[in-house]
């Protein structure tokens, strides 16, 4: 399993996301434990950095089937830039730059939290319960991150019908434990089927990873957990997953399989990119979202951490 090799990286990453040291104490915690890290190499040890995160942009598939796609503006340039009018086109107040955004919560490499498919306690609305007041601001932090066991499903990436979505079972899930060895608690869960590698391409292909197997239904969508698989995960204490697809839920109905773990304070990661760079044991992954107010979701920079002595997966 070569953990040792993680354990000093592992140490780290736990710390930096340790409570902030009190007026007491300021120099110690989080900030101590950090002192001294120049590098990646570093903090990773005998290890390299996989990064499992999409790009955001434009010209890509980010957002989910026809909704309003992401979109940004520059907001402040070095100097003020004119139009062939001499108009201002671009604003400067100061010698800097930086941009604007207007994003869905769920938009490229994003996490989704209890709040988003289960309504608050008091709502009286369908599957409303107590974990509808988890949004992501109040997610513990230390659930999106562990051991990574890398289920292997690119066999049925694209086995379904147009409009559908290849169901990840829990005999799927048995049989990948009968070889690799039983899910332990605490574990991530991600599913590897190579949909984001292969279709998460730049407008107008790109139209092939949501628009085409949700709104047209002439292609077939992503592989996704039956709700059954999601329920026996959490049953052997499995708090967090990641899919290299659109959404945790097939295409042809995402609630039940949502439901199924958001009601119990599950989270996950959907449009993760890169898996198949990852053992099927051994890596550890890490998730971290945008802490925003009431979130239902965010885009999050996912990586993990993999043994150097440990092979890419077939």
């Amino acid at each position: 399993m070569l953990r040792s090799a993680l354990l000093p990286a592992i140490a780290l990453v736990l710390a930096s996301c340790a409570p902030t040291p009190g007026p007491s104490n300021p120099a110690s915690g989080a900030a101590a434990s950090a002192e001294g890290v120049q590098s990646p190499s570093a903090l990773a040890g005998d290890s390299r950095i996989v990064d499992l995160t999409v790009l955001v942009s434009e010209s890509l598939p980010a957002h989910w089937g026809a909704n309003p796609p992401f979109a940004r503006w520059t907001n402040n340039w070095f100097e003020i830039l004119t139009n062939e009018y001499g108009t201002a086109d671009t604003p400067s107040a100061a010698p800097y730059y930086s941009q604007r955004f207007v994003i869905d919560e769920h938009t490229g490499t994003q996490t989704d939290f209890p709040a988003h498919f289960v309504p608050p306690p008091d709502s009286g609305l369908p599957h409303a319960g107590p974990m509808g007041s988890l949004t992501g601001d109040k997610y513990p932090l230390s659930r999106m991150m562990g051991f990574a066991a890398v289920i292997d499903v690119t066999d049925i990436r694209d086995a379904a019908e147009p409009g559908r979505s290849a169901p990840i079972t829990v005999e799927r899930i048995q049989a990948w434990e009968a070889e690799m060895g039983e899910i332990q608690a605490g574990e991530v869960v991600l599913f590897h089927s190579g949909y984001s590698d292969t279709y998460y391409k730049p407008l107008p292909d790109g139209m092939r990873f949501t628009f085409e197997p949700l709104v047209l239904k002439s292609a077939p969508g992503w592989p996704a957990p039956t709700p059954e698989a999601v329920e026996y995960l959490h049953g052997k204490g499995v708090w967090h997953l990641g899919t290299d697809g659109a959404s945790m839920g097939p295409v042809q109905d995402g609630l039940p399989t949502h439901v199924a773990g958001l009601q119990h304070g599950m989270s996950w990661e959907e449009l993760l990119t890169n898996l198949g760079a990852l053992p099927a044991r051994g890596a550890y992954y890490v998730a971290l979202p945008l802490k925003i107010v009431d979130q239902s979701g965010s885009p999050s920079r996912a990586i993990a951490y993999v043994p150097n002595g440990d092979q890419e997966q077939e």
